[in-house]
């Protein structure tokens, strides 16, 4: 995985260039810093800062059979994609609009979490799976685009890094729903609730715990009791019932339809 602290070494040496600066300088001043040393691995970062637009690269002919290439700033933020289509490169297993993919600007934390996704000659970066989820449910939360059950079929079944998550959620404002999102998930499978479907219960419990298990031995449950900043739509999380918690996690498993 790539680093967040090398990306944004990699681009305080272009900051700190007075002119465009090519490749090989760059690597020569990362070689110095001690960031990195393979000119492969910086490759990956270039490509990556400059398919989001925060950096941009033009060619310059120096008589060689490659072209130069000479880098600078295009952008103060990184620009991502996000959206259903995020959500289904993730493993979303509902029916939603495929091509509903929107901008968002973001950072560098983003960025080495995202991944390309190509549509026919466009390739776009998307959101990791934690930002996918914290967008989808600000955008739910802002806007009612329906994403919080979505958002809750995933973090019921899938493995996520809960930590970055809540990160991620309190910069957008939304750590106390994204908080009490998952304390509602935890708390439904940790007890024994009404009018839910029990063979469906009991088969996305048993899944949850394992998920639980991993969570609790890393500490990061703990996390939940924090203070999240940002108190929109937690009234609305607060309102999800076990049953519709059940529900939305049998959906993503398969085990309803």
């Amino acid at each position: 995985m790539l680093r967040e602290s090398t990306a944004t070494e990699l681009v305080r040496i272009i900051k700190e260039s007075k002119k465009p600066i090519s490749f090989g300088q760059i690597l020569v001043q990362a070689n110095l810093r001690g960031v990195l040393s393979w000119h492969r691995t910086l490759r990956r970062y270039l490509d990556l800062l400059v398919q989001s637009h925060l950096v941009k690269v033009e060619e310059k002919d120096v008589g060689s059979v490659n072209p130069q290439q000479l880098y600078a700033m295009q952008h103060v933020k990184v620009r991502l994609w996000t959206g259903f289509e995020a959500l289904a490169f993730h493993g979303l297993n509902w029916d939603t609009p495929r091509s509903d993919l929107y901008p968002v600007p973001t950072d560098l934390a983003a960025l080495v979490r995202s991944r390309p996704l190509a549509r026919k000659s466009v390739t776009r970066l998307i959101t990791g799976l934690e930002d996918s989820l914290a967008y989808e449910l600000l955008r739910d939360l802002a806007r009612q685009s329906g994403g919080t059950e979505l958002v809750t079929g995933l973090l019921a079944t899938r493995p996520v890094d809960l930590a970055y998550m809540l990160r991620r959620s309190d910069l957008l404002g939304i750590g106390g729903s994204t908080r009490q999102l998952m304390s509602r998930i935890v708390d439904t499978y940790f007890s024994i609730p009404q009018d839910v479907d029990g063979r469906v219960f009991l088969q996305t419990r048993e899944h949850f715990l394992k998920l639980q298990h991993m969570y609790a031995s890393r500490g990061s449950l703990r996390l939940l009791e924090t203070p999240g900043r940002g108190r929109l739509g937690i009234s609305l999380v607060k309102g999800l019932s076990p049953a519709q918690i059940v529900s939305a996690s049998g959906k993503q498993l398969g085990v309803t339809g």
